[in-house]
């Protein structure tokens, strides 16, 4: 959990030693991914940074840490900026100012809290160690943060602390960063998530009846035009929409893994809209109903629209719910969904007796319509219909069954 903050009260000569510590972490940084693209080690990275630098073997080892990932040809501060002085646009120490603007301070469980970044509740002050001398500015924490996890501030768990200089010399910002203990509990019922572009429909299961509790979608139309920040406020919008009718429902939440990079079509519309799906923000974002006891559970769909095109005429439904029924039997009944994939389509047969013919129908999108009128729901006494037909019972039995589940449980949800 992350806690947000400011400093809110701080002196001219301990905002000068902030200053230092955010221009020695900076160099730090920069020094020590240079000579980790050099080949040195961590340990001898550390040993030389400590030297150069004035700084403790904790601070080093941080400023290391969040640049071991980093890939190579790294501009540090930002390409933009480095255009900016170039051009002449920005002076010196404002480039300067803008590379250094970040200190970052990690806790350690055997330490009990942060040795170099500690918070005093009772004062509301953040002492800093700056490598000179320490420093004790006053921070601001929103109270329902505190009354929250106030508990675990108190030294009694490791935190992170980072430090953020506000753009233009407006302040620094200040985000605590806590592992909250948490007590996932296994839901009776799993609800699983068919995530499109513009909306994501869901479907919810018992587990052991296997019925079909409840269906529909949530509309968030406004992810895909609106910018980065918009997006990510209404994708936690979202997220906690899900985490409520998870709670109400009792069930776990259930997010397949889509690989939108490799979609190519020739269409340039379909392919704006395939690749402005919020998949992987959600994903990640929905990891936080965690922290609210709900199992959250990635897994594969592989086949569940193929299943849901089949579905959707048999259950007189759009083909995204049906795909998201066919995720929930996925979960929890595998055999019965391979024996679902298996199963064709369905043709209307021309036969005298009404028998379906022996090859099997492509099933594609744009003809599933056609097969569903005429085979499917058709009237005719001589056509066959895949629901009624005792050949195909992993399709008919479970389409009759979800039919009757259906009846008044659509739900439509909006976030936008």
């Amino acid at each position: 959990m992350t806690i947000p903050g400011y400093i809110c009260e701080i002196c001219d000569d301990e905002k000068e030693e902030l200053e230092r510590l955010l221009f020695k972490f900076g160099n730090a940084r920069r020094r020590a991914y240079a000579l980790k693209q050099k080949g040195y080690t961590r340990s001898e990275i550390v040993e030389i940074l400590r030297e150069e630098m004035g700084l403790n073997a904790r601070y080093v080892r941080d400023a290391y840490d969040s640049i071991k990932d980093l890939p190579p040809h790294v501009t540090f501060g930002g390409l933009k900026n480095q255009r900016l002085r170039e051009k002449g646009k920005i002076s010196k120490e404002e480039y300067r100012k803008r590379r250094n603007s970040i200190v970052i301070a990690r806790g350690e469980k055997n330490k009990k809290g942060n040795l170099n970044m500690r918070l005093d509740l009772e004062k509301m002050e953040l002492r800093i160690n700056t490598g000179s001398r320490w420093i004790y500015p006053k921070i601001f924490i929103p109270q329902k943060y505190l009354k929250k996890y106030g508990h675990l501030l108190d030294g009694s768990a490791p935190y992170t602390v980072v430090i953020k200089r506000r753009n233009n010399d407006r302040g620094y910002d200040v985000r605590i960063t806590v592992e909250v203990p948490t007590e996932e509990k296994e839901g009776s019922r799993i609800m699983a998530l068919d995530v499109n572009a513009g909306h994501t429909d869901f479907a919810v299961m018992d587990k052991r009846t296997k019925k079909l509790v409840a269906a529909g979608r949530i509309s968030h139309h406004e992810t895909q035009f609106v910018r980065s920040g918009k997006r990510d406020f209404l994708i936690h919008k979202l997220v906690d929409k899900i985490g409520n009718m998870a709670e109400h429902f009792d069930a776990d939440v259930a997010v397949g893994k889509l690989n939108t990079g490799k979609f190519k079509s020739r269409n340039r519309k379909a392919n704006r809209k395939v690749k402005n799906m919020p998949q992987h923000k959600l994903r990640r974002a929905l990891k936080k109903l965690r922290m609210r006891g709900i199992a959250v559970i990635e897994s594969s769909e592989a086949y569940t629209s193929k299943v849901g095109r089949k579905l959707s005429p048999l259950l007189g439904i759009d083909v995204h719910k049906a795909a998201a029924i066919a995720f929930c039997i996925k979960l929890i009944d595998d055999d019965l969904f391979e024996s679902m994939r298996r199963n064709p389509p369905g043709v209307a047969s021309d036969e005298g007796d009404g028998s379906l013919r022996g090859r099997r129908g492509a099933g594609c999108g744009p003809t599933a319509p056609r097969q569903s009128q005429r085979g499917l729901a058709g009237d005719d006494p001589g056509r066959a219909r895949l629901a009624g037909d005792a050949r195909y019972p992993a399709l008919s039995a479970l389409a009759e069954s979800l039919k009757t589940s259906l009846a008044g449980r659509i739900w439509h949800v909006k976030i936008c």
